[in-house]
């Protein structure tokens, strides 16, 4: 775990919390040293974003901007490698590098590969679906020369130890995000890390648009990047792992300004205040899921031919039942007569946890969404003491980072 200024360079690009003017890179080591009156602020650069001129919106094209996003990336490292995970946000990634004729070095389709029952189909079904799918696609169509990597994450859950796991991981606590700290060591990653500069582009995310007092604001929620952050088991100050979020980022404000105005121009025109307001809310009454089906083909209109407002039409994983547990973990379960000591260290690090942070900062799960829990647990046969603090399994309450006013609200 790292704290102020241990946190790498590259790290920080990826944000960070900050408790009684400390900076931590991990949420639940902010979470135990928080006073218990307070939450840790999430600090996603609200330097370069209260610098930014929000009001004004980017005259250049959406796709404009994430071609300057791509070549910006490309002139900053010697070799560039795309997670793909063949959802929408990554899809649009691989499209601007594609499209704009911008070179890639490489693509990572992460998946669990290796193992040997009727539950690989459930969790490798969106890199089945649509990754492997639309790659072969472009390479047919002779659009794609670069190296595809289907990357078998199952070698490195053996790193799962003992419960201290839950401090090297993003906002999610599950072994597959745990086991994004040790992708580094597979040789075909060693490869590229020995020739050069090397980033590895990941698909982070949407932005949050609040509708509060009559006022259009934009703002960074943590939550939104469960696996994206893991946080330990690299070395003090290295900057050789470095990866970078193609939409957030601070090294170009202007992706973010340009899609919050084309999300706020569509509201204003097409929504009453009243349902902008239930739409674009901080509290925990947000629906992602109708967020989503608005905010997607608006700001990845030329890759989705998605209705605004309407249910997708193409095949999408959606979001975990918990966010602590996903579809992509249930081999790992399955396999706890195999991987007994990693599944014990795994069972104590919840555990642990669920001990350690007060309840408040956690989600409270309601009654259907515990009986969906209980249901899951005597499925897969999970420790009944796993069950005593069962919000753990909903994760925290998300932390925002500082709210950027962007202008009122003309309906």
């Amino acid at each position: 775990m790292y704290i102020d200024e241990d946190i790498p360079v590259s790290r920080r690009k990826l944000g960070w919390y900050e408790v009684s003017d400390k900076k931590y890179t991990n949420k639940y080591h902010a979470l135990e040293n928080c006073p218990l009156e307070q939450h840790p602020k999430f600090n996603f650069h609200d330097d370069v974003f209260s610098s930014v001129e929000w009001k004004n919106e980017p005259e250049e094209d959406l796709y404009e901007i994430y071609k300057s996003r791509a070549i910006q990336l490309r002139n900053n490292y010697d070799k560039l490698i795309l997670y793909y995970s063949g959802g929408i946000d990554s899809h649009s990634i691989l499209n601007t590098f594609i499209n704009n004729k911008i070179k890639l070095d490489g693509i990572i389709i992460s998946g669990s590969y290796s193992i040997d029952n009727r539950i690989k189909t459930t969790c490798n079904m969106e890199q089945k679906t649509v990754a492997r799918t639309y790659i072969n696609l472009l390479k047919n169509k002779g659009k794609l020369t670069c190296p595809v990597y289907y990357m078998d994450t199952v070698k490195f859950h053996k790193n799962i130890k003992d419960d201290n796991w839950v401090y090297n991981c993003g906002t999610s606590l599950t072994p597959q995000n745990y086991t994004y700290n040790f992708y580094w060591q597979d040789p075909w990653i060693q490869n590229f890390l020995m020739k050069g500069k090397t980033c590895f582009i990941r698909g982070v995310d949407k932005p949050r648009i609040i509708l509060q007092d009559n006022k259009w604001y934009a703002s960074f929620i943590d939550v939104h990047i469960l696996s994206g952050t893991p946080s330990g088991y690299l070395l003090k100050k290295q900057d050789w792992d470095i990866q970078e979020y193609f939409y957030w980022t601070p090294d170009l404000p202007t992706i973010i300004v340009k899609q919050s105005h084309k999300i706020i121009k569509w509201i204003e025109n097409n929504l009453r205040p009243e349902d902008a307001l239930k739409l674009c809310t901080k509290e925990k009454t947000f629906n992602r899921a109708c967020y989503n089906n608005i905010v997607d083909p608006l700001i990845y209109y030329k890759d989705i031919n998605q209705n605004i407002g309407e249910e997708k039409n193409y095949f999408s994983l959606g979001k975990p039942d918990f966010t602590n547990l996903w579809h992509k973990d249930y081999w790992f379960l399955k396999s706890k007569d195999v991987l007994t000591n990693e599944y014990k260290a795994w069972s104590a690090g919840i555990q642990k946890i669920g001990k350690k942070i007060p309840k408040h900062y956690w989600n409270t799960p309601n009654d259907q969404q515990l009986k969906k829990l209980t249901k899951f647990a005597s499925e897969y046969d999970l420790d009944i003491e796993l069950l005593e603090n069962p919000e753990v399994f909903f994760g925290t309450i998300g932390c925002w980072s500082k709210f950027h006013y962007i202008k009122d609200a003309q309906f």
